[in-house]
């Protein structure tokens, strides 16, 4: 038998004339209405279930910055003359201070969590406090002073697309809450290794493609000096940390300017090295969240 092209018109006279085409449509019709309706039915479902997890992360976050703020206080105080000393000294000063034992690594993340969590009352730039900072900082005490690396007891904020074992990396999704990374980035593992302090992750925009700082997980982040402006995208919650005086140094990302303008935004320095000089692996990536 023969197979030719049948006109339109004459399909859809079949379908409106014969019973069979009238049959035809009418359960199409029925497949593609239960189709729709069971289709919000999840999506409503999903929705809620994504609330819930989103308010859920949102109240263990307040639960520790308290916990935390609590273990800082001093005399019913965060800063202290001798923490505000600390986080207002030149970065040059610090580090050398740092690698003589002038310092001393716990006091000097204790005083960047405290400006931090100052901060971050107004900007709302940190997702969460790595707890496992204040082990790192105690045991940097046993290193010999001429085994001491670079970065010897330096806290650093670390943008939340990076792997830090132990938390969630969500860039802003809900679907990533609750999965967190099971082992450090490469970039984190070497600022161990040089011996800094990784101590708190920083905000971001849903999925980095933006030049605000805003996602439904962590919320919005303001601009330090004005809070009804943004610090810029997608390394806002850096930035802005970083330009409230809560961080001396952070890592962010930057393909189209995510490093660069919020660090105009901020006033605080940004530096982009060519693309694939430095090894990225192990972060989250996004449309437009681009290399180091």
């Amino acid at each position: 038998m023969a197979l030719q092209a049948v006109p339109l018109n004459s399909l859809r006279c079949w379908v409106q004339n014969s019973p069979h085409g009238r049959q035809m449509s009418k359960g199409a019709l029925a497949v593609l209405v239960t189709s729709f309706i069971v289709r919000r039915i999840y999506q409503n479902v999903k929705k809620r279930r994504n609330k819930k997890k989103m308010q859920k992360k949102r109240d263990e976050l307040a639960a520790r910055k308290k916990n935390l703020e609590e273990r800082l206080f001093i005399n019913g105080s965060l800063m202290t003359p001798e923490r505000e000393a600390i986080v207002t000294k030149d970065i040059k000063i610090l580090l050398e201070e740092l690698r003589s034992g002038k310092l001393n690594p716990l006091d000097v993340l204790e005083a960047f969590q405290a400006k931090a969590l100052l901060a971050d009352k107004d900007i709302n730039a940190v997702c969460d406090f790595i707890t496992e900072a204040t082990a790192w900082s105690k045991a940097l005490g046993d290193i010999p002073e001429e085994e001491r690396g670079p970065l010897f007891g330096l806290p650093i904020s670390v943008k939340e697309c990076f792997y830090v074992k132990g938390y969630d990396c969500t860039i802003g999704l809900a679907q990533f809450i609750g999965k967190p990374a099971q082992e450090d980035s490469v970039f984190v593992q070497a600022l161990k290794d040089l011996h800094a302090i990784p101590f708190c992750l920083t905000n971001i925009p849903q999925t980095m493609v933006s030049y605000s700082c805003s996602n439904p997980v962590y919320g919005n982040t303001a601009n330090p000096h004005d809070l009804t402006r943004t610090p810029g995208g997608s390394s806002g919650g850096e930035a802005a940390l970083i330009g409230a005086g809560g961080s001396i140094l952070g890592i962010g990302s930057d393909v189209g300017g995510s490093l660069r303008i919020p660090a105009h935004f901020s006033g605080v320095c940004g530096l982009k090295p060519s693309s694939g000089r430095i090894y990225e692996s192990g972060r989250r990536g996004a449309q437009g969240s681009g290399g180091l």
